[in-house]
């Protein structure tokens, strides 16, 4: 593991621990690890995922993120409605971020947090982290 992406990793580690909810799994579209979980559940999610990324950009508020944040959100297919980008500050050459995608057609929501700049092993590690495969 590089060591400028220690901290990255060690904070998903923190936030892993305390998920209540389903697995994860590796989502080849995005290079993130991706888990659902009931719309239910979505303040105690957000909640969790606030310390770890404490920025977070929807439809309307998106301008105002960081050239960074925009790319990986267009790079991610964009901000649509109800959807949110969550990001943290760099960490060396590394951008922790998080998608957030309720399902149109079930009371679910899809989250996926990657490492923008990270290489293939390095997201093998956030794999490890995650237990996803």
């Amino acid at each position: 593991m590089a060591s400028s992406l220690k901290p990255v990793l060690d904070a998903f580690a923190r936030f892993r621990a305390t998920w209540p909810k389903r697995g994860w799994s590796f989502d080849n579209r995005f290079l993130t690890v991706a888990s659902t979980i009931d719309t239910e559940f979505a303040s105690e999610a957000r909640l969790l995922i606030a310390p770890m990324l404490p920025h977070a950009y929807n439809e309307g508020t998106l301008a105002t993120a960081t050239p960074l944040v925009r790319q990986i959100a267009t790079r991610t297919g964009g901000v649509r409605a109800s959807q949110m980008i969550f990001a943290a500050n760099p960490v060396g050459p590394f951008v922790p971020y998080g998608l957030w995608w309720p399902w149109g057609e079930a009371p679910m929501i899809s989250i996926r947090l990657g490492i923008e700049g990270a290489t293939a092993n390095e997201l093998f590690d956030l794999c490890a982290v995650f237990g996803a495969e």
